[in-house]
């Protein structure tokens, strides 16, 4: 059962919510910056069966002072021969911890041009970061592919580089693969020779100077489905056997390249884009190759006959993502990771935009307020940090994939794209563009550039949102002909930041009284007075990235408007009151009044954030009557919408409301009612269906199963040849309420019978209804060395995991598990600790209150 709070918080970055801010007395662990990299020519040879390979590669390097000592990153790799300029007096030294290998020389490197020899030797791995296999089984038997995921810093795993973002170099990749298997990387294939009766040898075109993480190559049993677009190869590549899934990904994949190439006013540079599927999931989720993306498979592949309304919208958000890549983080790089927004932030709000132009009928800006959610979560929380954050070790720059640089990047974005204008933003982006290609950043290029267009106080408001941690509050006085808005900061658990010093922010805020067809929009750093009277909307149009705190008259008045709002405000006021009723700054029961207050036919966006607010509090309740209480009531408030879109769709129904009616059923299934599990076993049975209500249907069953329908539904998906299908099913067992069955997941997810990579995602899944017990089966497994699984994702698992837990005694054991981690990387760690805490008082606290509200309230919902 996917919830909508899952699909956004892992959409594209992967599971990293939380990061680390070191100490700023630290220095980076960068390579010396005598020696840098001009070009790399890289031959490989790998062995499928034996998961291993041999590499050769020849690097031009420029000397900027004599050295005796080169230093280049290099993990796992054992190095054979290695000579400078046709010399063999080279010795080598080892730093594990560093991932760096030290070429010593028997002479002083002169200054200029010089080239390094090393032929070397490696393993293939089975984590989806580095050079990795994935099995599967196709239409012809059992299949390996062989891929590379190197964001951020495991390029170094497939060949001595410098792994550094700010080092560009160009690549000639050569590879010897199978005469029955395609070979994909960057650019496209320059020539192809028989290395003998069964094997071939592929060179790919060199490319331009480019990151060392943006480095692809793929070997599978793959198709390839291609179109030309604006003078570029446009392809899907995809295992055999899935060309039918491939073809709406082309389509969507052709007009997103038509349109940013007038978006960005720089072409795409390369002669080709391949977009390539995995045969399962990858590290990260999917990742922006330049001229190669890889995906994980349910990010790319669409059947018309099998796939939902929400996988639609997922194939095209994603694509349009990592496509924006290819222009911001590939053409132009961030210097270092601690500008990584740069990257991620913009992709995460071009996805939106891009789809709010080429799809308005989704509404996708409405339904991204649930990303600048996860970003204000995260930010509210011990762990946050501030979106430019200081990253110093390679461990640290993969825990900065994260809610802060992806979500609440994207929200401040957003923020001054509605302050600056939707015309006087792209022209600062593609100044931006025009000035950089090829090149390197750091945040101010861009915002000085979009001030240069804008002539507005950008630089100003941006850095006080990234430079800074932290929610600003917006607080609300009302008057009787005006409003006073002045600012504090948010935090889930208010006592967390009870010494912190009084902070600011310059915000972009638009206040509107509800009587008024225009709001008034001032900078916001000092209390600030605007002449509106009451009834006062604060933050019209959900743009600033702020919380509003209203007095609770505001809040009732509010509520009886509720219906005359638009659906963004309606969204808004939801999220905040929800979270300010938590953390214990207003009446707990104000969501619920707010909720109640949404009408039947409100935008169905707005209804599955109501759905998700009734998910998230049914999470605090404990098992026994007061949760079955609380689902009696979360059913009662849901039935007119319910009763309004019935079982079955209709020939009017938008994607929106389909998507609607799943989450309604699914919802209505996990709270248990009788109409839905009936309707769910029947589709089950086979009668009838759309794809999605059989989607739907085997969430729900699934939900509820017992041990028998669990057994056949784990036959079901053992027997699955599609991976993507095989998934589906496994996502669905994640969701499984009973905990002797959850117990059982824990440990397939922790097997080889899920497809490739995508074992650890069913763990947060299992962890929203049983995190202790999740915690307790999958300790074991995240301690041992030799689980095909990188670190930081370990640690980030551990992380969610734990804070999701209400139980005491879980801090101690959070704590314990954390003196395994290098100190640099535990603050996260902090903030699993703060959620455990801020669990327990909203059990005693904010509980007792909305069961308070909602039995109060029984009058109202016949």
């Amino acid at each position: 059962m996917r919830r909508v709070s899952i699909l956004w918080l892992f959409l594209v970055s992967g599971w990293a919510s939380l990061s680390c801010a070191p100490s700023q007395a630290a220095e980076r662990e960068t390579l010396p910056s005598a020696v840098v990299p001009i070009h790399y020519d890289l031959a490989l040879v790998p062995d499928a069966k034996a998961l291993t390979f041999r590499g050769r590669v020849t690097i031009t390097v420029i000397a900027k002072s004599p050295v005796k000592d080169i230093s280049l990153n290099a993990v796992d790799l054992t190095f054979d021969l290695v000579t400078i300029d046709g010399s063999s007096k080279v010795t080598t030294t080892a730093d594990r911890k560093l991932g760096r290998e030290t070429l010593r020389l028997g002479q002083p490197l002169t200054v200029g041009r010089h080239v390094i020899a090393i032929a070397y030797h490696g393993k293939i791995g089975r984590s989806t970061l580095g050079f990795f296999a994935m099995d599967y089984v196709g239409p012809n038997g059992p299949r390996r592919t062989l891929a590379t995921n190197f964001e951020p810093a495991a390029a170094r795993q497939l060949l001595p580089c410098w792994d550094e973002p700010g080092l560009k170099a160009s690549f000639t990749i050569t590879v010897d693969a199978p005469k029955d298997r395609m070979a994909i990387s960057n650019m496209p294939i320059a020539q192809t020779v028989p290395v003998s009766a069964t094997v071939q040898r592929i060179r790919f075109a060199q490319t331009p100077r480019m990151s060392t993480y943006l480095l692809f190559l793929g070997i599978g049993d793959f198709e390839r489905v291609h179109k030309t677009v604006d003078g570029v190869d446009v392809g899907v590549v995809v295992k055999r056997g899935d060309a039918g899934r491939a073809g709406y990904a082309l389509d969507q994949a052709a007009r997103l390249l038509h349109y940013y190439n007038a978006y960005f006013g720089t072409p795409f540079p390369l002669p080709k884009l391949d977009l390539v599927a995995a045969p399962g999931k990858i590290s990260g989720g999917s990742m922006e190759n330049w001229g190669a993306i890889f995906y994980s498979q349910e990010h790319l592949l669409f059947d018309p006959k099998t796939s939902t309304e929400d996988d639609r919208q997922l194939v095209f958000l994603v694509v349009a993502h990592e496509m924006s890549h290819q222009w911001f983080g590939d053409l132009v790089t961030m210097a270092w990771w601690d500008n990584l927004w740069l990257n991620e932030g913009f992709a995460r709000w071009m996805q939106t935009y891009a789809a709010d132009d080429l799809h308005p009928e989704w509404k996708t800006g409405l339904r991204a307020l649930s990303v600048f959610e996860a970003g204000k979560q995260a930010d509210a929380i011990p762990s946050t940090h501030p979106i430019v954050q200081q990253i110093l070790t390679a461990d640290q720059a993969g825990q900065a994939f994260d809610n802060i640089t992806y979500d609440k990047g994207a929200a401040v974005i957003t923020m001054i794209n509605a302050y600056v204008g939707r015309d006087a933003f792209r022209d600062g982006v593609r100044r931006y563009m025009h000035a950089h290609t090829f090149g390197n950043t750091v945040d101010s290029d861009l915002w000085s550039a979009m001030q240069e267009a804008a002539g507005k106080p950008i630089l100003d408001i941006e850095r006080d949102a990234t430079r800074q941690e932290g929610v600003p509050l917006i607080k609300v006085v009302s008057e009787p002909a005006a409003t006073t808005l002045s600012e504090g900061r948010f935090a889930a658990d208010p006592s967390t930041i009870a010494k912190v010093a009084p902070q600011s922010w310059l915000l972009p805020v638009a206040v509107q009284n509800l009587d008024q067809a225009r709001p008034q929009i001032k900078l916001l750093r000092q209390p600030t007075r605007f002449e509106i009277a009451a009834p006062v909307l604060v933050n019209a149009g959900q743009t600033t990235y702020a919380r509003v705190l209203y007095p609770q008259a505001a809040i009732d008045a509010l509520a009886k408007r509720m219906a005359a709002l638009s659906p963004a405000d309606q969204f808004g006021l939801l999220n905040d009151s929800l979270a300010l009723g938590l953390a214990g700054y207003a009446p707990a029961g104000n969501v619920l009044a707010l909720a109640k207050a949404v009408p039947a036919d409100a935008d169905p966006i707005v209804w599955q954030r109501v759905i998700s607010v009734l998910r998230d509090l049914d999470g605090y309740f404990a098992p026994g009557a007061g949760r079955t209480a609380y689902r009696q009531f979360a059913l009662k408030l849901l039935n007119p919408v319910a009763s309004r879109l019935g079982f079955a769709a209709a020939a009017t129904d938008d994607g929106n409301i389909q998507i609607l009616r799943a989450s309604l059923e699914e919802v209505r299934g996990e709270f248990g009612d009788p109409a839905v599990l009936a309707w769910a076993k029947r589709i089950r049975s086979g009668h009838g269906g759309s794809a999605a209500d059989k989607r739907t249907a085997l969430n729900v069953v699934a939900s509820q199963a017992d041990t028998a329908t669990f057994d056949a539904l784990l036959a079901e998906a053992r027997a699955d040849k599609d991976p993507l299908a095989k998934q589906h099913i496994f996502e669905a067992l994640a969701e499984v309420q009973d905990p002797a069955l959850a117990g059982r997941m824990v440990e397939i997810a922790f097997g080889d019978e899920p497809p490739a990579g995508s074992g650890p995602y069913l763990l947060g899944s299992l962890a929203h209804h049983h995190p202790d017990l999740t915690w307790d089966r999958a300790l074991a497994h995240l301690k041992d060395p030799k689980l095909a699984l990188e670190n930081n994702m370990r640690w980030y698992i551990a992380v969610y995991i734990a804070s999701r837990s209400a139980l005491p005694a879980r801090i101690e054991a959070v704590k314990a598990y954390e003196q395994s981690v290098p100190a640099p990387a535990r603050r996260p760690f902090s903030g699993a600790i703060a959620s455990i805490r801020q669990n327990q008082r909203i059990r005693e606290k904010a509980i007792p209150e909305i069961t308070k509200w909602f039995a109060a309230d029984r009058k109202a919902l016949p």
